[in-house]
């Protein structure tokens, strides 16, 4: 059985031996043989465009010109194939910086190797191919593209950063989305004076898991204290032999981790670890937790100029238009309504993954347009001027990855919404998405855990089972005087698809949607009297409406019809034989479907399907196909209905094979004949 694994250890405990840790990738730099260039392509994945031959990279404590400096070393060998693999050799290294401490790069190489004549040639990147940018205030990027590379190709590159920040332990990735890996390799060293969380994530085991602890003697040069405390000129040397735990993971021969559909993002399921520090423990020193509480993070956040702490001030600039959007109101779910409809259709989200907000709240207020933390930052602020009670809510979008419940992590987040109470009911609300009705988030916040941000930094769930979504189909045919089929359809679409719809609509307006409406249809219809009702109310799923006329040909007296029409499921939206990570709908969908069709005049049914009912999952889930005819009427109600969003990796053949029988059926046919 499959299951995801998540460990959460302490950075100073020893991790039982697994194996002893000697074996190695045969990869060395600058050791490429003609040989290397025989495969052309490798089991795990047949198809791939490249292919990882070795990524091995370690992070370990050294002499500072004060104290410790942590020295990473990374070095990786990749075999192109294709040209889907180019941009393997599209290298980016990032970063940090704070002030005039930085983070540099040294030792960079990277070489291209090709096969030439039965030999090796090797193209070198020149200095001058790398590039410097600028991400922001604590983030830079280095980039460079390996020369010569063309289907065959071997490259790789290695090099070493030194960083001032001891505290940015860096993770490491030993799978990837797109490319086999068949050595993956992370090692750390840790001066026992750091102690770190691990938190580790995939569902590939480790082929060395293994850690040992030893001694080792950091020698510095530190500041001596002058008179009175003062500063000094003179240096003095000193030594340390802390404790040291290596700790080295290794996973061998891993197939891609390839995006399919209902995933939130690969990111919450490829294998992966990383480290946060979690307490100092310096000798004669009582320990230092470094890992902030809940409350204390919010506490926190409540007083940061980029975020809470515009809130406490006064913000005077909203006092006309607050006034003016609830001036003749007393009831205060109309005043929020109100204020959030403004909101919404006044300002533009410039950025949907922020957690600071980089301009003051009177800023995107004027501008009318800010990231999705200062919009709804700025809903929190005018919700209050009104007198009501509003609270931000941060939480991780479903592209961002999943919140650790058990340690406030500040990375994990990315979004903020608001919530609001009256009179013991809450709203969430989110003003950033232009076609959301008062109290609607949209699907992308549905992720799992979130925190209130006030002072008890309470804790709210996001979950995509609590969305309960229903769309609503019904087609009336009948033949008309001519002999032809002519008919009704009218749906109530899900919350959810109303959104799209709304949204394409405004891109491309009615007419452009109801073409689009009329090419999906399972056969060729001439569509009219095409209508959209409660496309302007939010709040509401919209309800399509339109005429149509079937352009089937008889063809020896028979007329086969597929009586699902344009509401048959085409594919199996489930296409691998096997999948390593769990299914993540946005919602819990349950889709009804009715016809009532009155046969043509002269016609009688040929030949239909079966009536069928299939439980899924002791009755979890339900497809229902019930047809049935008496006199010139034929009568179709079909349903699917699943009881959860969520579905763990051992779970997907089941459904997989419950999908498969739903296509199947819904492409059959209905063939009506012509009485002789």
């Amino acid at each position: 059985m499959l299951r995801k694994s998540v460990s959460l250890l302490f950075g100073t405990m020893c991790v039982c031996a697994l194996t002893m840790g000697q074996d190695k990738s045969p990869a060395r730099f600058g050791k490429v043989s003609p040989e290397d260039f025989k495969t052309t392509r490798y089991e795990l994945d047949t198809s791939a465009g490249a292919a990882i031959i070795a990524d091995i990279g370690s992070s370990a404590f050294e002499s500072g010109n004060e104290w410790f400096i942590q020295v990473f070393k990374h070095y990786k060998r990749v075999h192109i194939l294709k040209k889907s693999g180019y941009d393997e050799a599209n290298v980016s290294i990032y970063l940090y910086m704070d002030g005039n401490d930085e983070e540099r790069v040294s030792n960079l190489k990277a070489v291209t190797y090709n096969l030439e004549n039965g030999k090796v040639v090797e193209t070198k990147l020149e200095s001058k191919a790398v590039f410097t940018d600028k991400l922001d205030k604590h983030n830079i990027v280095k980039k460079f593209t390996l020369p010569a590379v063309k289907e065959g190709s071997i490259i790789e590159y290695s090099y070493t950063i030194n960083s001032e920040f001891p505290y940015r332990l860096r993770p490491w990735a030993f799978q990837d989305a797109s490319f086999p890996v068949l050595w993956s390799e992370y090692e750390i060293s840790l001066p026992e004076y750091y102690e770190y969380i691990f938190l580790s994530q995939g569902y590939n085991p480790f082929h060395i898991k293994d850690s040992e602890n030893s001694r080792q003697t950091f020698n510095f040069r530190m500041s001596s204290p002058g008179a009175y405390g003062g500063a000094s000129q003179r240096t003095e040397a000193v030594s340390v032999t802390p404790g040291i735990t290596r700790h080295r993971w290794v996973v061998k021969d891993v197939a891609p981790l390839k995006e399919e559909n209902f995933v939130t993002t690969l990111g919450n399921h490829i294998n992966y670890i990383e480290f946060q520090l979690s307490a100092l423990r310096f000798p004669n020193s009582p320990v230092r937790p470094v890992m902030s509480t809940w409350p204390k993070m919010t506490e926190d956040l409540l007083k940061d100029e980029q975020y809470g702490g515009q809130l406490g001030k006064n913000n005077n600039f909203l006092s006309d238009k607050v006034e003016e959007l609830t001036k003749g109101t007393t009831n205060l779910k109309e005043k929020a309504v109100n204020i959030y409809n403004w909101v919404r259709d006044n300002f533009t989200c410039t950025d949907y993954s922020a957690f600071y907000a980089e301009q003051t709240l009177k800023t995107t207020f004027t501008k009318k347009s800010g990231s999705v933390a200062e919009v709804n930052l700025l809903l929190v602020a005018m919700l209050r001027h009104a007198g009501l009670d509003a609270t931000p809510v941060l939480l991780s979008s479903r592209s961002h990855g999943k919140v650790y419940p058990l340690y406030p992590i500040r990375s994990k987040f990315n979004y903020t919404i608001v919530n609001l109470k009256i009179d013991e009911q809450e709203y969430n609300m989110d003003a950033t998405r232009p076609f959301l009705g008062f109290g609607k988030l949209h699907t992308s916040s549905y992720n799992g855990h979130a925190r209130k941000i006030n002072e008890a930094a309470t804790a709210m769930s996001f979950e995509a089972d609590s969305l309960k979504e229903q769309s609503v189909t019904g087609i009336f045919l009948a033949g008309n005087d001519k002999g032809k089929l002519t008919g009704h359809f009218q749906q109530q679409a899900t919350y959810f698809e109303s959104y799209e719809l709304r949204s394409k609509v405004k891109e491309k307006g009615e007419e452009a949607y109801f073409k689009e409406v009329a090419k999906g249809f399972l056969s060729d219809i001439d569509l009219k009297n095409g209508k959209l009702d409660q496309l302007q109310d939010y709040t509401k799923p919209v309800v399509i409406d339109y005429d149509f006329t079937l352009n089937e040909s008889d063809e020896g007296g028979m007329i086969y019809l597929n009586p699902m029409f344009s509401q048959a499921l085409k594919a199996n939206p489930f296409k691998s034989a096997e999948r390593k990570y769990p299914v993540e709908m946005p919602y819990v969908p349950d889709v009804n479907y009715t016809l009532s069709m009155q046969l043509p005049e002269g016609y009688t049914v040929e030949d239909m399907p079966k009536s069928t009912i299939v439980n899924y999952n002791d009755g979890e889930g339900v497809f229902q196909y019930i047809i049935g005819k008496q006199d010139n009427m034929l009568q179709l109600r079909c349903r699917v209905k699943l009881g959860r969003a969520q579905y763990a990796p051992e779970e997907y053949e089941h459904l997989r094979s419950f999908f498969d029988m739903i296509v199947k059926k819904q492409a059959e046919q209905i063939v009506i004949r012509k009485k002789s």
